[in-house]
């Protein structure tokens, strides 16, 4: 198995990269670094095969980086990871194996990874080991599965799903004690809260020990803080392509739809845990802002059956939003399917006057009346 470092100055890129490298079988991260200095040092002591630098990470560039790197050890392959193609050139003259364009692909970097092998000589027929980490979803109903099982686990009790959930949520973060009490037992006093903790960790460690999960669940300092080696998280790698910023354009869209695509329901909606509630909130909104901007690229290319079925996504979660039914309105008309145009409309008046006992706003019924002059 080859070794792996990563350099990025985004902790959600991290992440997901580490994910996804990981998964091949053929990699083991062996460091991660939000600083090329720390990356510079531990450099003798991780020993990489493969270093995958981020271009634009503050302290220096990701092309310094790579020569220091390939300076100190000229064996270690370079691939960059970086949002914008016209760096591709400029990662070549460094003799770069390749570059990879955030979000990521599982493909692309399975691709790379191929690559990889092949430079370092490895058996192209060597089987790949099998994923070891969780696979633990967030939106819609929180799951988890073992490796490679595709039974979730079965928790002993609701507490200590919701525990884990919790923990899970605060990865690699320090989250003191009272604080989980406080969100998982309000109701408790705190001479009580102390034994339902404790007994609700050893379930939980029980029950990720059977399901063959690795993990680290360490308390220090009043504080809890949960590893989960190798594992895929759906929330972690929407939050990387979230990070990542990149306008929805023809060379990133796969790349969005990918995100979306994870976003199977709302965050943890069919738990109802108050605790994330806030988060609920958040990751709605950044879901809707980005298939927005997915819709409005699809609206620009002339891609109408793709703009709608996206709008209708939006409209699950957002029945009463007049922006979207609006959007949605348009693309029946510019498809001249006049049918689906006078339906939708009166099912919004009809939606409207249930849930909120009146007419849509002015602007769509405005709408809806200028066009349909149009299509007579």
């Amino acid at each position: 198995m080859l070794r792996a470092i990563i350099v990025d100055n985004e902790e959600p890129a991290t992440q997901i990269l580490q994910m996804l490298l990981e998964k091949t079988g053929q990699i083991r991260v062996v460091g991660t670094f939000l600083r090329a200095a720390d990356a510079l040092s531990s450099l003798r002591l991780t020993k990489p095969d493969v270093a995958f630098l981020d271009i634009e990470i503050p302290d220096t560039s990701g092309l310094e980086l790579a020569n220091h790197i390939l300076a100190m050890d000229s064996d270690v392959e370079i691939i960059f990871v970086t949002a914008y193609d016209h760096y591709a050139l400029h990662a070549f003259r460094v003799n770069a194996l390749d570059y990879l364009l955030k979000p990521l692909l599982p493909e692309d970097v399975e691709r790379a990874v191929r690559r990889l092998i092949k430079r370092k000589g490895l058996a192209k027929d060597s089987a790949p080991e099998s994923p070891l980490g969780a696979n633990i979803h967030y939106f819609g109903k929180f799951s988890v599965y073992g490796p490679a099982s595709k039974k979730p686990v079965k928790w002993r009790t609701s507490k200590a799903e919701e525990l884990f959930a919790y923990l899970v949520q605060n990865l690699e973060k320090e989250v003191p004690k009272w604080r989980i009490c406080e969100a998982l037992w309000p109701e408790y006093h705190s001479e009580k809260v102390d034994i339902q903790l404790h007994t609700t960790v050893y379930k939980l460690k029980k029950v990720l020990t059977a399901a063959n999960i690795p993990f680290d669940l360490s308390f220090s300092n009043g504080c809890y803080w949960l590893s989960l080696p190798q594992a895929a998280i759906d929330k972690v790698e929407f939050d990387a392509h979230i990070a990542s910023s990149v306008p929805v354009n023809q060379s990133t869209i796969a790349r969005c739809e990918h995100a979306l695509s994870l976003y199977t329901g709302d965050y943890l909606e069919e738990n109802g845990y108050l605790w994330s509630l806030a988060l609920k909130a958040e990751y709605g909104q950044k879901f809707y802002k980005l298939a927005s901007s997915v819709v409005n690229f699809y609206m620009t290319q002339g891609d109408w059956v793709r703009a709608e079925k996206i709008l209708r996504s939006i409209l699950e979660r957002c029945p009463l939003d007049e922006t979207v039914h609006e959007m949605l309105l348009t693309c029946y008309f510019t498809q001249k399917d006049r049918t689906a145009f006078i339906t939708h409309y009166h099912t919004v008046r009809k939606l409207f006057q249930a849930e909120l006992g009146l007419e849509p706003g002015t602007s769509i019924q405005t709408l809806y009346h200028s066009l349909l002059k149009r299509m007579d």
